[in-house]
């Protein structure tokens, strides 16, 4: 097989047949992220620079906005904005801003658009923003930039906000997840109880999106991962113990690193459980909620 067809099939391909993860984009995607992760941490060592709150709220605020940026898309492939845009009564939002959208294409599915470019795109607008944050000397300027695109996404998506039921599911979940981390765990630091908070939350939003919300008729929700897709169909509690994985793997992991010596090391490795959590478990949460 030669360079362009083994690209095509591990990496174009999956991308246009909308068929999930493989052994070898998965890889490949874990090492590119894993390197930036270590050349951003180093390049902040560099320039004295810890892993400070105002850095870990940029990061999350964007991973909030990359999440819901991504639902609209969602939501333009599934053809769900396509019906609240022709409904006729569905307010402003549905009625003037969604044929704007559609006929812009600038959120339809594509390269940018989705996983990994939409992550790329939103990673580098948030460094972006938080070179020009220690620029300008304003503090928080990176997470209310960031927390701004998020709410504005959520705006947009508001029309097509109709299964809370299934929202109230998963956050019932998450705090089960969070009570007995604060309770039984001694997890006092925000940096301590949300890596396993963020990861509870991936593990709910899979478990409800493909067990519960699937069954009763919902959309025919899939893990696309390989890994966790096995994990899912091991045994008779299906995407359950995805969950109690995701949320056991995390505890040992704050666990562990609450003994690093490296402080800055300990919380950058943190984030990043907190991130891969959050990022996959926002939009999962944001799209079962609006149905797409």
């Amino acid at each position: 097989m030669d360079t362009g067809a083994f690209i095509d099939q591990y990496f174009i391909s999956p991308i246009w047949d909308k068929s999930g993860y493989n052994m070898v984009n998965t890889l490949a995607y874990a090492i590119v992220a894993l390197i930036s992760v270590y050349l951003v941490y180093l390049y902040m060592q560099r320039k004295k620079e810890g892993v400070s709150n105002e850095f870990v709220a940029g990061a999350l605020a964007f991973t909030l906005f990359g999440s819901s940026l991504r639902v609209i898309t969602d939501s333009i492939s599934a053809g769900t904005m396509q019906k609240f845009a022709s409904a006729g009564a569905s307010g402003p939002i549905a009625n003037m801003l969604y044929p704007q959208i559609l006929s812009s294409h600038a959120l339809d599915y594509g390269y940018l658009t989705v996983s990994p470019g939409i992550y790329i795109i939103v990673a580098a607008l948030f460094l972006s923003a938080y070179a020009l944050e220690r620029k300008l000397g304003i503090r928080n300027l990176a997470a209310g930039i960031g927390l701004a695109g998020g709410v504005a996404s959520l705006v947009v998506l508001s029309p097509m906000f109709v299964n809370w039921i299934y929202l109230a599911y998963i956050l019932a979940l998450v705090s089960v997840v969070f009570i007995a981390a604060y309770a039984f765990l001694g997890l006092r630091e925000f940096l301590d109880f949300m890596p396993i908070v963020a990861q509870a939350l991936d593990g709910a939003g899979t478990w409800v999106a493909i067990d519960w919300f699937r069954p009763d008729g919902g959309a025919q929700y899939w893990e696309q991962h390989v890994l966790s897709g096995g994990i899912g169909g091991a045994t008779p509690l299906g995407y359950g113990l995805f969950f109690i994985l995701k949320a056991a793997f995390a505890a040992a992991a704050v666990y562990a690193l609450r003994g690093e010596k490296n402080a800055q090391a300990g919380r950058m490795a943190l984030l990043v459980i907190m991130i891969i959590g959050f990022a996959p478990g926002l939009r999962t949460a944001i799209r079962l909620l609006a149905g797409t």
